[in-house]
């Protein structure tokens, strides 16, 4: 394994239980999360059932097609560094599809993208957006992800709750300039999560380092970062446009209530909730009161994500160019998904993506997509002159919530919350707060619900 994190691929057996039938399980919500509590389920025997709201599985990590264009609207690669992910992707049979792109981080600086490539240090001595003082002083970073790298699991990010005792922008003004913060950490910050390093917990800027910046190369897939979770679920009843009101355990099984239906509750012998904090309080009226206020606390950002699929694609080999916010305080991102998987974009042409920040993304949320677009392709033109050739499709998404958007407390407030629940539930939850939200965090939450519900399941089917 690539980092701390416990292994936990399920081991136990349930169709080797003394009962003929297989105990059925519920799993709520099919993004990456869900997809992985139900495959690692199924694998050890259980009757799986995955209920999913939208048309289709994959959440913030599907690909949309539009005229020949791949869009993603949300994950668009997969860190080298994603040990989770990378199990379930062999387990699957989707590691030798997919293929591994070059990483390299642009910085748009006085009109001109300074690329950074990621294992490859030696590419800062040309990145032109810091002075040499300002490069020498780096090696800080290097020295507390070191330090924190440990510390940082994707299973649970609470043993980082040591560092979790200040913002990114503290953490900039005790050891870093003002050029060091605003052309390189806070561009860096506003991209991952979307929200200001003035309010964002230093863990979170450490674990997108992790994460990112160490890894060797990005995995791809022509079709898109989803096609993997959809061939993990291949075999498995999904219920898309399916939308659950109610979880409710009681008399050794639990009823899953389905929004519309007329018939009573259908009944499991277990549950998964993959569902971020506030679908999950929505969804379990009954959950305990420590883990309740822990959930209802927790902050999200918000996120417009405009695709633009354009005729030629721009001379630039970043996959994604962050914007410091004194070029533009509403933009955080424009991906190049043309240089991520070329397989998703017709000959020749490219696609831009672009990321707002939550306020801009809030002020902006009742936009006609029309507009959207417009304001999208205007914007980017006036950094990027030139980049935005003929518009030949376009897609708008509107998350909310986006990403968990972690203050100083937050991955200390997280200590014990899974310890806090009935070791003997059928119901375990599989959410995005237990690490910085990403594909791996998600699939790893799945992983780990899944090993502890056949754990239950084990012990009271035998």
């Amino acid at each position: 394994m690539t980092d701390s994190s416990r292994q936990t691929t399920p081991t136990s057996r349930l169709g080797k239980t003394r009962r003929a039938s297989r105990p059925t399980v519920a799993v709520v919500g099919a993004g990456a999360a869900g997809v992985s509590a139900a495959f690692w389920l199924r694998k050890q025997g259980a009757d799986v059932t995955l209920f999913e709201r939208a048309d289709s599985v994959g959440g913030r990590a599907s690909t949309v097609w539009r005229h020949g264009f791949g869009f993603d609207i949300g994950a668009g690669a997969l860190p080298s560094t994603n040990s989770h992910v990378l199990r379930l992707l062999r387990e699957v049979g989707f590691d030798r599809e997919v293929t591994n792109r070059g990483a390299v981080i642009g910085v748009l600086h006085r009109g001109t993208v300074q690329r950074i490539a990621r294992r490859r240090p030696q590419t800062i001595a040309g990145f032109g957006a810091l002075s040499l003082r300002s490069k020498a002083s780096l090696w800080r970073l290097g020295f507390d992800l070191a330090r924190m790298y440990s510390a940082i699991n994707y299973e649970d990010m609470s043993t980082a709750a040591p560092y979790d005792n200040r913002t990114v922008r503290e953490y900039c003004d005790v050891h870093f300039n003002t050029e060091v913060r605003e052309n390189l950490i806070a561009p860096l910050t506003r991209a991952l999560l979307l929200v200001e390093p003035e309010r964002t917990s230093v863990v979170d800027l450490f674990a997108a380092m992790k994460s990112l910046l160490v890894a060797d190369h990005l995995l791809t897939n022509p079709n898109g970062v989803a096609a993997f979770l959809q061939r993990a679920v291949e075999g498995i009843d999904v219920r898309c446009n399916t939308s659950i009101l109610h979880v409710t355990e009681s008399d050794g099984s639990v009823d899953v209530v389905v929004d519309g239906a007329t018939d009573e509750p259908t009944r499991f012998d277990g549950c998964v909730v993959a569902l971020p904090a506030r679908n999950t309080l929505e969804v379990l009226p009954h959950l305990d009161e420590r883990r309740r206020t822990y959930l209802k606390d927790l902050e999200y950002s918000t996120c417009i994500v405009v695709n633009l699929g354009i005729s030629r694609a721009p001379d630039e080999n970043a996959s994604m160019v962050l914007i410091p916010r004194h070029d533009d305080t509403g933009l955080a991102a424009v991906g190049l998904g043309h240089n991520l998987a070329p397989g998703r974009v017709p000959p020749g042409g490219g696609i831009l993506t672009a990321y707002w920040m939550t306020k801009w993304s809030q002020d902006h949320w009742s936009c006609e997509d029309d507009e959207l677009v417009s304001l999208t392709s205007a914007t980017i033109e006036r950094l990027f002159p030139g980049w935005v050739t003929d518009i030949e499709a376009a897609h708008v998404t509107r998350w909310d919530p986006a990403v968990v958007a972690s203050r100083p407390g937050t991955f200390r407030d997280l200590v014990g919350f899974s310890d806090q629940a009935d070791p003997q539930s059928r119901v375990v939850l599989a959410g995005d707060y237990m690490a910085q939200t990403s594909v791996n965090a998600s699939v790893a939450a799945g992983e780990l619900a899944a090993t502890r519900l056949a754990r239950v399941l084990t012990s009271n089917y035998l």
